[in-house]
């Protein structure tokens, strides 16, 4: 798997998002439940959606599936990077100067495979995974996203523990905050007007550390050109709101002002609004209009 990952590295990125996206829209056109809510999510979040804004999100998800042989078999970023070295990571640096760390958010939007690449090359960063049930694939994959000032933690309390010792180290971490966390382990919270059980992690980590939190998006330019690095820092200069529900719905609206800038560029396919085991069902009362974001907006 390995030398499969470097033989289509090779590529080039153009060649790789041609592939990519005609895969993608091939997977969203087969039977099954993937198109379906990649379809019904789209059209909740945006009713007016046209088949070509749709077909166009299919072929995003595609791309990102082939930028993770792209980057982790890469020893360096050759591709362009607008406005990360520029205004991205002196922004970040502001915030890190503070001494408490960096919680990076990076929602399943655009390519958040280049940006804790990006980071890694200037100071340290821990992102947390979801580690694959088969120990050989998560051996692999942990190997294969590990480089120098990037460590992988699993979603585990092991991992939980990296993130808190490199915080009090005053690093950065990179965390996927739409991510559907295990049942106990999470709030209900509003996304795009509908109640998706969404990570506390995040909030706990900042409760514990005082580290500042940011959300940053590396959206696909046409063509595999490269990438433009957005930011938004939340809250008051990064911190969240105390209740961690409050919180939560921040961190969603957040996301939603980010997709704002290219829709078609989210993972629409994924289960956001799953229950999952062990979680309560979602209070009744939950207000279906959508959050204000409340956060600091930087468009590079």
């Amino acid at each position: 798997m390995t030398f499969i990952f470097w033989l289509i590295s090779r590529l080039p990125l153009r060649v790789l998002h041609a592939i990519g996206g005609a895969l993608g829209l091939l997977a969203a056109r087969l039977p099954g439940r993937y198109g379906r809510r990649l379809v019904e999510n789209f059209r909740h979040a945006y009713p007016d959606a046209t088949d070509a804004m749709i077909a166009e999100a299919a072929r995003h998800t595609g791309r990102l599936i082939v930028e993770m042989p792209y980057f982790w078999s890469r020893k360096s970023i050759t591709v362009r990077t607008d406005c990360f070295d520029d205004h991205l990571w002196p922004e970040m640096d502001r915030l890190q100067s503070q001494g408490n760390g960096l919680i990076l958010t990076t929602p399943h939007l655009g390519c958040f495979e280049i940006l804790p690449l990006s980071h890694a090359r200037l100071r340290p960063i821990t992102c947390l995974f979801k580690p694959p049930h088969q120990p050989w694939l998560r051996e692999f994959v942990e190997r294969m996203r590990t480089r120098p000032n990037l460590a992988m933690a699993p979603a585990t309390p092991r991992g939980v523990r990296m993130l808190v010792k490199a915080l009090k180290r005053g690093e950065a971490l990179g965390i996927l905050p739409d991510q559907v966390p295990s049942g106990g382990e999470g709030t209900w919270a509003p996304f795009y007007g509908k109640p998706a059980y969404s990570m506390t992690l995040v909030h706990r980590l900042q409760q514990l550390t005082g580290a500042p939190v940011v959300m940053i998006y590396a959206q696909r330019l046409p063509h595999g050109q490269g990438y433009r690095g957005h930011v938004r820092v939340l809250g008051d200069n990064g911190r969240l709101p105390d209740d961690p529900a409050a919180a939560s719905a921040t961190i969603n609206a957040a996301i939603e002002d980010l997709i704002e800038i290219d829709p078609t560029q989210y993972l629409w396919g994924y289960n956001r609004y799953k229950q999952p085991g062990g979680a309560e069902p979602p209070p009744a009362t939950m207000a279906s209009a959508p959050v204000s974001p409340d956060t600091t907006t930087q468009n590079h």
